[in-house]
C-alpha cells in the first residue's frame, strides 16, 4: 500500500465509530495496528461468496512431518501466480486466480488497503479445526498489509506481542469476532511485532471460511 492508500484508508475508516471493532483488552495495554471494517460485503453477498467457494474452490487436505505424517487441522485452497511454501515441507501449488475472487480484490483496492494478486483461503470445518499462532510471510515488507475476510460462522482471531522468538506475552492478548461478511486487515508492525491465531473450541460451532489477501511472488 502506497502512502496515499493508507492516507486514504486511514480517513475513510479509522475516524468512523462504527467502523472500529472493539478489542477486548484495557486502553493501557499495547495494540496492534488492525482496522476493522463490520459489514465489508453486504448480506447477500457474503451468503453469494460464500456458496461459490464451498462448490467451487479447490480445497486439499494438507499434512506436515511433526513426529509423523500429522493432518493440519482445517483445509486450504491457494490462488495466484507463485508457489506458496510454508510449515515444514507444506507447498501450495500456483493457482490462477478466479473472477469471483478478483471480484473480492477489486472491492479491497478500491477501499484504498492495496492491490493484491493472491488469496489464501483456510476452511475451519468445525470448532476442532484451529490454526496456530504464527506470523504471515511478509516477502520481505518489514509493514504489510494483509487483509483478512471472514465468512460464516465468527470465531475468535487473537493477536499477542511476540518477546522473543516464538514466544509470546500472552498478557498483550488482543480478540476480535469478526462476523460473516466483516473484513480485518493488519498493517504497520503487526505482522513483524504480534503473532495471531485461531483457537480450537469444544463448543458446538459452524463452519468458518477465511480469505487472505497477498501480494508478492517476486523474489
Amino acid at each position: 500500500m502506497t502512502q496515499a492508500e493508507g492516507s486514504k484508508a486511514s480517513s475513510q475508516y479509522d475516524d468512523g465509530e462504527s467502523l472500529r471493532s472493539e478489542a477486548r483488552h484495557p486502553a493501557t495495554k499495547p495494540t496492534p495496528d488492525v482496522v476493522s471494517v463490520p459489514n465489508f460485503l453486504t448480506q447477500a453477498e457474503a451468503d453469494e461468496l460464500l456458496a461459490r467457494i464451498k462448490t467451487a474452490a479447490d480445497f486439499r487436505q494438507n499434512y506436515i512431518q511433526l513426529y509423523g505424517r500429522k493432518a493440519i487441522p482445517r483445509l486450504e485452497a491457494w490462488y495466484g501466480p507463485w508457489d506458496y511454501p510454508y510449515s515444514k515441507g507444506v507447498v501450495l501449488k500456483a493457482a490462477p486466480m478466479p473472477d469471483y475472487l478478483q471480484a473480492v480484490i477489486d472491492k479491497i483496492t478500491a477501499a484504498g488497503f492495496g492491490v493484491y494478486n493472491a488469496v489464501l483461503i483456510n476452511r475451519y470445518r468445525d470448532g476442532s479445526d484451529y490454526i496456530s499462532p504464527h506470523s504471515d510471510d511478509d516477502y520481505g515488507d518489514p509493514k504489510p498489509t494483509i487483509p483478512s475476510l471472514t465468512l460464516g460462522a465468527a470465531r475468535p482471531f487473537r493477536l499477542a506481542k511476540i518477546v522473543g522468538g516464538s514466544k509470546l506475552d500472552k498478557s498483550t492478548t488482543v480478540e476480535y469476532l469478526p462476523q460473516h461478511g466483516d473484513l480485518l486487515v493488519t498493517r504497520g508492525r503487526t505482522n513483524a511485532e504480534w503473532r495471531h491465531w485461531v483457537p480450537k473450541t469444544a463448543k458446538p460451532i459452524g463452519e468458518r471460511i477465511n480469505l487472505t489477501f497477498r501480494n508478492g511472488g517476486q523474489r
